[in-house]
């Protein structure tokens, strides 16, 4: 049966030109550095789309992001562009879209670069690539060997030291046959309407400036990495605290038994400061609000912490949850409880943490806060926007102290970055 399927790029791919230069670009390799949100995916989605069915049956196309979790939004966009439904079947728990013609379109976690090797491939495109592993580059490249297929490399710049910026750069010094170079900013992404300038201008004052810059105008910031404090500074922050009775005493909970963890902090003077982190190991909640008490007689607590203490717990008495526990040990009114509902979207809570440590002043004490101090310069965020804290063993993937800070922020400042963007 002979099919006939017409295709029209859309309208806003033809009028954004520098999007068009690289979709069209007949070089096989292609690499692009681009601001966030300044239309790297949608323009490879459409070129992907475009060399599929350009494809004949059996031919299969990738499309390579760092972790099967980024991967799905990729494919749920490409399903809404493709019109009408009936121009493909999809295959949900596999994320492969098989257009009519008979060219599939699998869309690839790069967590395991050990699964991309084996298929042949027409083309491909690796989104986000400076958090891909260089193995899973080197697996794609020599899946496309056999067809000689196509490739596009998008992401943003993130600092100097991972194997996209090193490519960027020779194929940037024209040093590669048959590769082309191409970079979009946030000025590019403005003038062709994707982009509101009061969008780069909110972030401008937000962000520490060389993860601005970064982000939104390609200048690597040679700080940067996966690091979730990228803002953090020792020599800006760390600073000796002096608990002072007559103020507020904040204490923030996490609930990890090994060890439980209490964050004790002030805030006076436009100044948050972090006197001490209070860590039992092998211990519960009753021994560590005895240990507050004894360390903090006669203050005045606010209680916040992971959301996940309001729900009752075996380990208690009469099942109580955690928070009934510290509000009657302590003896604590009602009002005196200020722990929010749910815990805050890591990927917004990191944002909100890095703006308090650029633009607020914060005093962490370098004897007594110094678990805090490691996590703010050791924990990791992932690619999936996860906190790397899977080894319990690891001091440095515990990220306990860090928590305690975070659910602080998201209790008394998650309304900090609008504050900052109507002030400055």
């Amino acid at each position: 049966m002979n099919l006939e399927c017409h295709y029209t790029r859309p309208e806003k791919i033809k009028k954004y030109k520098k999007q068009a230069e690289f979709i069209d670009c007949p070089k096989r390799f292609t690499i692009v550095e681009a601001t966030t949100k300044a239309g790297k995916t949608v323009g490879c989605l459409v070129w992907l789309l475009e060399e599929a069915l350009h494809g004949k049956d059996g031919d299969v196309c990738w499309w390579v992001a760092p972790t099967f979790t980024i991967a799905k939004i990729a494919f749920r966009r490409m399903k809404r562009y493709i019109q009408p439904l009936g121009l493909y079947e999809e295959n949900k728990s596999e994320l492969v879209l098989t257009l009519i013609n008979g060219v599939s379109i699998f869309f690839k976690g790069a967590d395991n670069p050990d699964s991309l090797f084996g298929e042949d491939v027409i083309a491909a495109v690796l989104d986000e690539s400076t958090r891909m592993k260089e193995d899973a580059w080197v697996a794609v490249f020599t899946t496309l060997s056999a067809t000689e297929g196509r490739c596009k490399i998008i992401g943003n710049v993130k600092g100097t030291g991972n194997w996209a910026y090193r490519l960027a750069r020779d194929t940037e010094s024209g040093n590669k046959a048959d590769w082309a170079y191409f970079k979009i900013t946030a000025a590019d992404a403005v003038k062709a309407g994707l982009m509101k300038q009061r969008v780069v201008d909110e972030a401008e004052k937000t962000l520490q400036r060389g993860v601005f810059l970064e982000l939104y105008y390609g200048i690597p910031f040679e700080n940067s990495s996966d690091k979730f404090c990228y803002s953090f500074d020792e020599k800006k922050h760390v600073k000796s605290c002096v608990w002072k009775s007559d103020e507020i005493t904040y204490l923030s909970f996490d609930f990890n038994v090994n060890p439980v963890t209490c964050m004790i902090i002030q805030d006076y003077g436009n100044i948050i400061r972090v006197p001490e982190v209070i860590q039992l190991e092998n211990s519960n909640i009753y021994r560590l609000c005895d240990a507050i008490k004894i360390k903090y007689p006669n203050a005045y607590f606010l209680v916040t912490g992971d959301a996940s203490g309001k729900n009752k717990s075996t380990l208690n008495p009469d099942n109580m949850n955690n928070f009934d526990v510290i509000k009657s040990i302590l003896g604590l009114s009602k009002g005196q409880m200020q722990y929010a509902a749910s815990n805050p979207k890591l990927d917004e809570n990191q944002i909100l943490v890095n703006a308090v440590l650029e633009h607020h002043p914060v005093e962490i004490d370098p004897d007594k806060s110094q678990r805090l101090i490691n996590d703010c310069k050791f924990v990791e965020m992932r690619a999936d926007k996860t906190i790397k804290k899977g080894d319990r063993d690891d001091p440095n993937q515990q990220a306990d102290a860090l928590d305690c800070f975070r659910y602080f922020l998201n209790r008394y400042y998650r309304n900090f970055m609008k504050y900052i963007t109507k002030n400055e």
